[in-house]
C-alpha cells in the first residue's frame, strides 16, 4: 500500500503542488497562530500553588467625610479601631468561614510592586529579574490564609506566623531560593541588601515556601512577601478582609447566596462593603483589566476560523483531485479493491502529502524561532526569574508545539479528504469506466 501510495503522488506531482503549497504555508501559519494561543493556555491551566478555590475577597471602604451618611463620633482612632475590630469579628461569624485575615491587599491584589533583590555588590546578574513583592500586616495569617506551604529546609507555616513578621524580615519562593543560593539548603545566613536603603538594611530570610504564582497569567514562581510597619490610619484607608472557607464550599456560589449578608453585617461605624469577589472571579477581571483573557480569546477565534478554512480548501482541491480519478479508481475496483481500501488509500496519500509538507514548513519556520525566539505569553515573563516549565525550554517547546501542530493539521486534512474519498469510494466500477 505504501508503494502505491509513493507511487500515486510521484505521478501526481504536479497536479497536487498547489495543495502542497498550501499545506507548507499552512504548516507555517498554523505555528505563529497556535503557538501564543496553547502558551497562553497553558498559563492560565497551570497550578496556581495555593488554595484559590477556598478564597473569598472583600473590599472595605470608608465613608467619605463630605458625605451625609459619614459618622463624626467615629472618627477618632479609638473608636475607628473599635469598629475595625467589631468587623473583622463579624467577619469570623459568616457561614462556613474557616479563617480571616485582613490585607491591603492579597495575592493577586491591585497594589502588588515588583522589583529585584539584590545580595550586595554581588548580585548573579548586573540588573537582576523582576520578583513580585508582597507586604503584609505584621501579625498576618497569610501563608495559612492562602494555604501556602514551606520547603522541607525552612520553619514550618506555624513557625513563621507564631512571631510578628519584621519590617527587615522576608519571605521568599522556593524559585528564587535557588536561584540565589544554588548549593545552600536552608534559611541560614540568607539574606538581601535593601540597595535603597540609606543604610542598606539587610532583608532576613526567614522562610522558604513553595512555589506559587501572584497571577494567573504570569508563569513565575517568584514571590517575595516582606512585613511592614503597622499604619496608623489603616483605620480609615481602604482594606481587603480575605477570607478561606471550608472545604467544599463553591466560592461563586457562596459570595452570591451571602451578599446581602455580608454587605449588612459588615457595615459598621463608617465602614461599608465596596465589593464581594471570589478569588476566582478576581482572577477572571484581571486578565481581562490586563488583556489577557480577551488576546486569548481572539487568538482561539481566530485558530478556528483558520482551521476550518483549512478543511474547506483541503476538500475542495481532494474533490476536484479525486474527481479525475475516477476511471483510475474504477480500475482498482473491479480488479478486487474494496470502497474501505479505496477510501484508506486517498486518506493516507492526503496525510503523507501533509507530512512531509509539515516537515518543510518546520524547517523554514525553524529559522525564523532560532533568531527570534518562541513564544513566552505575557510580556513580563521574560523579565522575571524563569520557571521550569518547558516553555523556556526550546527544544521541549518546539517539539511539544510541534507536535499539537501536527495532529490539528492531520486531524484537518484527514476530515477534508474523508467527504470527497467516500464519495468516489461509492461508484460503482461500470459507472467509473463508462466513458472509458
Amino acid at each position: 500500500m505504501l508503494k502505491l501510495i509513493i507511487k500515486n503522488l510521484w505521478n501526481r506531482r504536479r497536479s497536487n503542488a498547489w495543495l502542497f503549497a498550501e499545506l507548507i504555508i499552512v504548516t507555517i501559519l498554523s505555528w505563529i497562530i497556535i503557538d501564543e494561543a496553547i502558551v497562553s493556555l497553558h498559563d492560565i491551566n497551570s497550578p496556581l500553588g495555593y488554595d484559590a478555590e477556598r478564597i473569598v475577597n472583600i473590599d472595605i471602604e470608608t465613608i467619605p467625610s463630605d458625605s451625609p451618611e459619614f459618622d463624626k463620633t467615629c472618627f477618632a482612632k479609638e473608636v475607628a479601631e473599635q469598629k475595625y475590630n467589631a468587623l473583622i469579628s463579624k467577619a469570623r461569624n459568616l457561614p462556613n468561614v474557616e479563617a480571616v485575615i485582613s490585607e491591603y491587599s492579597g495575592i493577586n491584589g491591585r497594589s502588588s510592586i515588583s522589583g529585584p533583590l539584590f545580595i550586595g555588590n554581588d548580585a548573579i546578574d548586573s540588573v537582576p529579574p523582576l520578583v513580585f513583592s508582597v507586604r503584609i500586616t505584621p501579625d498576618s495569617k497569610l501563608l495559612s490564609t492562602y494555604g501556602i506551604q514551606t520547603t522541607d529546609d525552612s520553619p514550618s507555616v506555624e513557625d513563621i506566623e507564631s512571631r510578628p513578621l519584621g519590617v527587615n524580615d522576608i519571605i521568599i519562593t522556593e524559585s528564587i531560593d535557588r536561584y540565589y543560593w544554588p548549593d545552600q539548603r536552608g534559611i541560614k545566613d540568607k539574606y538581601f541588601i535593601d540597595k535603597y536603603s540609606p543604610d542598606s538594611t539587610h532583608q532576613n530570610v526567614v522562610g522558604i515556601v513553595k512555589d506559587f504564582r501572584f497571577n494567573s497569567y504570569m508563569r513565575t514562581p517568584a514571590v517575595a512577601i516582606t512585613g511592614s510597619r503597622p499604619n496608623p490610619n489603616k483605620y480609615f484607608n481602604r482594606t481587603t478582609i480575605i477570607l478561606r472557607l471550608d472545604e467544599g464550599i463553591d466560592t461563586d456560589d457562596y459570595t452570591r447566596e451571602n451578599l446581602d449578608r455580608i454587605t449588612k453585617d459588615l457595615r459598621i461605624g463608617n465602614f461599608y462593603v465596596r465589593s464581594v469577589t471570589s478569588q476566582k472571579q478576581l482572577i477572571d477581571n484581571q486578565e481581562y483589566s490586563a488583556g489577557i483573557s480577551t488576546k486569548r480569546n481572539l487568538m482561539l477565534f481566530i485558530a478556528a476560523l483558520f482551521l476550518l478554512n483549512l478543511i474547506v480548501g483541503v476538500t475542495g482541491c481532494v474533490w476536484l483531485q479525486t474527481s479525475k480519478r475516477i476511471p483510475e479508481l474504477g480500475i482498482l475496483r473491479s480488479f478486487g479493491a474494496l470502497k474501505s481500501q479505496t477510501m484508506r488509500m486517498l486518506i493516507s496519500e492526503s496525510v503523507v502529502l501533509a507530512t512531509v509538507a509539515f516537515i518543510i514548513g518546520e524547517l523554514i519556520y525553524l529559522q525564523y524561532a532560532l533568531s527570534n525566539g518562541l513564544a513566552c505569553g505575557y510580556e513580563y515573563n521574560s523579565k522575571f526569574i524563569p520557571d521550569n516549565s518547558w516553555v523556556n525550554n526550546f527544544g521541549e517547546h518546539f517539539a511539544i508545539v510541534s507536535a499539537i501542530v501536527y495532529a490539528i493539521i492531520i486531524i484537518c486534512v484527514v476530515i477534508g479528504t474523508y467527504f470527497p474519498a467516500r464519495h468516489v469510494s461509492r461508484i460503482e466500477p461500470v459507472d467509473a469506466l463508462r466513458d472509458e
